[in-house]
């Protein structure tokens, strides 16, 4: 299991949000951790994990923020870092979001 670290202000939110990303590779599981999150939820598994190696991932989130799906889609750098891209499903006005969101690895 590795845990990575860092910030970014999801498609949806209202502003950027710490976000904790542990990943068991072997296992294709992932969960996503955002103590800022509104009610009271701060814990989503991913949905439909689909890992390539050690060194590439995607899954799906539903309910963050509330009434949100993301795609979420990371690689990882030279150093061990993760660096993805959430895309938000698009808007009332289909309007499709996206964030960069840089991760950096805490412990394995």
């Amino acid at each position: 299991m590795e845990t990575f670290r860092g910030k970014a202000h999801l498609p949806g939110a209202d502003e950027e949000w710490n976000i904790e990303l542990e990943i068991d590779w072997g296992e294709k599981e992932v969960n996503v951790h955002i103590d800022e999150a509104p009610d009271g939820v701060a814990d989503w598994p991913g949905l439909v994990v689909q890992t390539f190696g050690m060194e590439e991932i995607a899954f799906r989130t539903k309910g963050i923020p509330p009434l949100f799906t993301h795609w979420w889609h990371f690689v990882r750098s030279g150093s061990g870092d993760i660096w993805g891209i959430v895309l938000g499903l698009p808007d009332a006005r289909g309007i499709w979001r996206t964030c960069p969101v840089p991760l950096q690895k805490t412990k394995e």
